[in-house]
């Protein structure tokens, strides 16, 4: 696992009435360094944590914005499993813990695609998703989910309560796990990796089309504990991969962009389904000419079944002040988002021309076009896809273009998006 070193490392009561939690804990904790000894709360102590702190207002700040210098704060925690109507009297005690799983809850989540539409313009499919950890590690600038990071530590009751789900959610065939963390940071220490991927292979069955898949979501290169996984095809890994500055400069603490192309390389010789995510795409200065270096590297050494991409959004201009060091940046881009921001219009609305986007279409087309060149000239036949992208976005690119439509799509976590599906690449 990473090497870890918060300030302090808080460890819910639950956790210490768990034999096996105590013991995932502990191995954990052989590469965790906190500067204070282990605290022990309790809901009440940390919900007064989470209000001293603030971690409340963690969606509204990015981790650029506090230019973080340490690892986050770690909460371990156990996963309390309560009915509906004990989860919404514990919230109405406690509405400090409705943030970052703090509450001991949120194993599934559940992604509206058709809210996403309405609200910000953006296709998207409907999907239920896996969740044992909030926080990342990786300290991208971009990011909202820097502030403190929490461990759940109940694998066993999640492994043993997932065929349940998955049999209520037939329709979901793909799984993602887990896109408010990155887990395999953690690993092996943490042994979710083995834990889920385990569980769905379990539920193999000789047709690969009558079963559901887990994916894990990452853009980390610590994937040994990985290779010798039985993992019987049942499991899908998507890799967020940036260009070469954007890795190194804005995306801190993370691999570097061969590393991450080298850690799928592994995993696809390993016999796991590789799936790439160019996500978000910042424009950086030279983002061209380090876009088409990347994709040449990818494609030459990695065939994945899907690629997704997605322009740097969800921030508007005070964000991206606060966020990136401007010299980075492409100044085109910077003006663009400056007169959307500073529009008489709307002024102080940070996103054009509803809900997310910060770049006007014809410059995230510029971006995407290139991206979709640079592809096809190295790889025909793999299907590509924008992620929450407008309906306008996809009408400027042909069906023989992306290998789909906007109707009728694949992509890296759509929840049809599975080996079998006619509109993936079998690899």
């Amino acid at each position: 696992m990473y090497r870890i070193a918060p300030r302090n490392v808080f460890v819910h009561e639950s956790v210490l009435s768990d034999k096996r939690c105590v013991a995932r804990m502990e191995r954990m904790m052989g590469g965790i360094t906190p500067d204070q000894p282990l605290t022990i709360v309790n809901d009440a102590t940390l919900s007064e944590i989470a209000r001293e702190r603030q971690w409340g207002l963690v969606r509204e700040w990015r981790t650029g914005q506090y230019k973080r210098t340490r690892d986050p704060d770690i909460i371990f925690h156990r996963y309390a499993w309560r009915s509906a109507q004990e989860q919404a009297a514990f919230d109405e005690r406690y509405p400090e813990l409705r943030v970052g799983l703090l509450r001991g809850a949120g194993f599934t989540g559940f992604r509206d695609g058709r809210a996403l539409l309405e609200r910000r313009n953006g296709i998207c499919q409907n999907a239920h998703d896996l969740h044992s950890a909030w926080g990342c590690l990786h300290a991208c600038d971009y990011c909202n989910i820097g502030t403190f990071l929490t461990i759940h530590l109940n694998l066993e009751e999640m492994a043993e309560r997932l065929p349940a789900i998955l049999d209520q959610h037939r329709w979901c065939r793909l799984w993602k796990y887990d896109n408010q963390t990155d887990t395999i940071t953690f690993e092996p220490e943490y042994g979710a990796s083995e834990a889920m991927i385990g569980a769905f292979a379990r539920r193999a069955t000789p047709s690969e089309r009558d079963d559901q898949f887990l994916m894990l979501y990452t853009k980390s290169d610590n994937v040994e504990h990985l290779l010798d996984l039985d993992h019987r095809r049942r499991t899908i890994i998507s890799w967020t991969t940036s260009t070469e500055t954007v890795a190194r400069e804005i995306e801190k603490n993370s691999p570097s962009t061969s590393a991450r192309i080298e850690a799928a390389r592994k995993c696809q010789e390993a016999g796991y389904h590789v799936r790439a995510r160019f996500s978000p795409i910042v424009p950086v200065i030279g983002w061209r000419d380090e876009a088409t270096r990347m994709i040449e590297e990818y494609l030459t050494r990695v065939r994945p079944d899907v690629i997704t991409m997605d322009a740097l959004a969800l921030l508007g201009y005070d964000r991206l002040c606060g966020c990136f060091d401007m010299e980075l940046l492409d100044p085109v881009y910077v003006e663009a988002c400056r007169a959307i921001y500073e529009a008489k219009e709307h002024p102080g609305k940070p996103y054009w021309p509803a809900g997310k986007q910060m770049f006007p279409h014809e410059l995230r087309l510029d971006i995407l076009r290139h991206y979709v060149e640079q592809i096809r000239r190295h790889d025909a036949g793999v299907p590509i896809s924008f992620c929450d992208e407008t309906p306008e976005m996809w009408a400027e690119f042909s069906r023989e273009e992306l290998g789909h439509g906007p109707d009728d799509y694949v992509c890296t976590c759509d929840p049809d998006s599975v080996p079998g599906n006619p509109l993936l690449r079998t690899v």
